[in-house]
C-alpha cells in the first residue's frame, strides 16, 4: 500500500490511494474522519458489481487512508479500538502492571473463563437466557487508559495558561489549513506552550494516562441468535468515551492468572496484526503472530482468498506471512 495526501482544504484532505493490485483510489476525508469521497477506476462504481474481493480492496484503501491521515498529520480519527498504536499502548500498560493490579482489572474476566472449563467456579456475569451454547460466547471488555486528557488536572492547567495569553484553546485546537493560521496565533501558540512545559509536571502526566489509573469494562457477551447473527448484551461502561482496547475472547481455558497476563498480551499483539493486515501492510515480525485477535478478522480471514487463516495457531506464522508478503506488493515502513 501507498498513499500520498495530494491536497488540504478547510474540509479535510485528498489522498492518492495504490492499493496491493496497484489500482489508484482518490479518496477525501473530512477533518472528523469522515470519508466524502471515493473515485476508483480500476473496480466498478456500483458494490454489486465489484467481487468481493475488489470490495475488500476498496475497504482496505479507506482504512489506510485514514490511518495514514492520523500519521501523518496527527488528526485522531482512527476509532481507537481499530487503531494498532492505541493498541498497542494498552498492551504495553497491561505489561507494567503489578500482579495485584493486574487482578483487581483483569481477575474478573479470568474466573469468567475459567466457569467455562471448573464447574465450581461461580460467573461474575450471567449468561444472557438467549444465549443457547455457552461455550460459543465471545467476552469483550473495554479497556481505558487513565483519564481523558480532556478531563485531567493538567487540561486545567492549560486552559488557565492559554487564557492568560489570550489563547481560546477549545478554538485553537479546531482543525485548521496551517497557511491559513495568522502569525500572531502562531506566536500566542509558543508563548502558551513554552509557559505549560515548565508549569506541568511530565511523570504526573504520564501516570494519569496508564493503565493504573484507567478502567475497565462490565464484560459484554456476544453471542449468535437464532439467525446466526452476532448480538452483544453489553455491560457497563465506566467512562463516557471511546476506549482504547477491546478485549475480544472466546472460552479458552485461561490458565492461572500469570498465564493470562501472558495470553492477553499474545491477544492484543493478533489485534495489531489484524488492524495492519486490514489495510493491506505485512505487520513487523514482532506482530506476526497466530491466534485470535478481532473477531471480524476472524471471519474477514476464513471468507477472503486475499487473507490467511492467520487467526489459527495450526500453521507455521512465517509461511503464513508468506502469503501476505506476496500478495502484497507494498509495504508501509513503521517507525
Amino acid at each position: 500500500m501507498k498513499a500520498e495526501i495530494k491536497k488540504e482544504t478547510e474540509d479535510g484532505f485528498g489522498l492518492l490511494v495504490v492499493d496491493n493490485n496497484r489500482s489508484e483510489h482518490k479518496i477525501g476525508i473530512r477533518f472528523d474522519g469522515r470519508i466524502d469521497g471515493h473515485l476508483c477506476d480500476a473496480y466498478a462504481d456500483d458494490p454489486n458489481h465489484r467481487t468481493e474481493e475488489e470490495n475488500e480492496h476498496n475497504n482496505q484503501a479507506r482504512r489506510f487512508a485514514k490511518y495514514f491521515v492520523y500519521a501523518e498529520r496527527g488528526y485522531d480519527i482512527v476509532e481507537r479500538t481499530e487503531n494498532p498504536d492505541s493498541i498497542e499502548a494498552v498492551r504495553q500498560a497491561i505489561a507494567d502492571l503489578s500482579s495485584d493490579a493486574f487482578e483487581e482489572f483483569f481477575g474478573p474476566i479470568h474466573q469468567q473463563l475459567r466457569s467455562h472449563h471448573d464447574a465450581t467456579v461461580v460467573r461474575p456475569r450471567a449468561l444472557p437466557a438467549a444465549v443457547r451454547y455457552p461455550d460459543d460466547v465471545i467476552y469483550k471488555q473495554d479497556l481505558y487508559l487513565g483519564r481523558d486528557p480532556r478531563e485531567s488536572a493538567f487540561a486545567d492547567t492549560a486552559r488557565t495558561i492559554a487564557a492568560e495569553t489570550g489563547l481560546d484553546l477549545d478554538d485553537a485546537m479546531r482543525p485548521r489549513v496551517l497557511a491559513d493560521i495568522p502569525s500572531h496565533d502562531l506566536d500566542q501558540w509558543q508563548e502558551f506552550t513554552e509557559e505549560l512545559a515548565d508549569e506541568i509536571d511530565t511523570d504526573a502526566v504520564d501516570a494519569e494516562l496508564q493503565l493504573e489509573e484507567g478502567a475497565v469494562s462490565g464484560i459484554h457477551v456476544s453471542y449468535p441468535d437464532r439467525n446466526g447473527e452476532l448480538v452483544t448484551d453489553d455491560a457497563d461502561d465506566p467512562l463516557d468515551r471511546q476506549p482504547d482496547a477491546r478485549l475480544e475472547l472466546v472460552t479458552a481455558d485461561p490458565g492461572s492468572l500469570d498465564d493470562f497476563k501472558t495470553y492477553l498480551d499474545h491477544h492484543l499483539k493478533c489485534q495489531v496484526r489484524d488492524c495492519l493486515v486490514g489495510m493491506g501492510l505485512v505487520p513487523p515480525k514482532k506482530y506476526r503472530v497466530l491466534g485470535p485477535g478481532k473477531f471480524i478478522y476472524t471471519r474477514r480471514y476464513n471468507h477472503y482468498d486475499i487473507y490467511p487463516e492467520l487467526h489459527s495457531s495450526r500453521t507455521e506464522p512465517e509461511r503464513l506471512f508468506g502469503r501476505v508478503r506476496r500478495a502484497q506488493s507494498y509495504l508501509w515502513k513503521l517507525i
